[in-house]
C-alpha cells in the first residue's frame, strides 16, 4: 500500500489547495486508501455519498437505456470542490477535495495526469490481497 499511498500524498502536494484524496469501493462506499491535508479529516460522508452518486446515476442511466457508465462527477461548495474520477476495471473510483480557489480544470488535467498509475497501484494491491 505504501506505494499508492507515496502517490497519493505526492498527487496532494501538487494539487495546490488539495484537503483529501482517497481510493473508495463503488459497492460500498468505503475507502482502500484516504489521507487528509493539515487538520485530520473524517473523509468517510464524502467517499459514501459519491459511491452513493455512481451507483444511483448507473441506475438511472440503464432506465434510459444508456450503456455507458458515469465517468466522474464535480460537486461545487462555497469553500470546496469535490471530484471523482472511475478508475477502470478495478471496482473502484477515486476522489480528490480541494480548497474552491483550485480550479475544477486544473484538478481534472492532475488527477487525469496520475489516473494510470492510480489505477496500477489499486490493481496491484487487489493482486496482493
Amino acid at each position: 500500500m505504501s506505494s499508492l499511498y507515496d502517490l497519493l500524498k505526492r498527487i496532494t502536494r501538487e494539487l495546490p489547495g488539495c484537503r483529501l484524496a482517497s481510493v473508495v469501493n463503488y459497492e460500498t462506499g468505503m475507502p482502500l486508501l484516504a489521507l487528509s491535508v493539515g487538520d485530520p479529516i473524517d473523509t468517510s460522508g464524502a467517499d459514501a455519498y459519491h459511491s452513493d452518486l455512481y451507483r444511483v446515476v448507473a441506475h438511472a442511466l440503464g432506465e434510459l437505456d444508456y450503456t455507458q457508465s458515469p465517468q466522474g462527477f464535480v460537486l461545487t461548495g462555497r469553500e470546496a470542490i469535490f471530484v471523482s474520477l472511475p478508475l477502470a476495471d478495478t471496482g473502484f473510483f477515486w476522489h480528490i477535495v480541494t480548497e474552491r480557489a483550485t480550479t475544477i480544470g486544473f484538478t481534472q488535467v492532475v488527477m487525469r495526469k496520475h489516473a494510470a498509475n492510480v489505477q496500477a497501484g489499486v490493481q496491484e494491491l487487489l493482486q496482493a490481497s
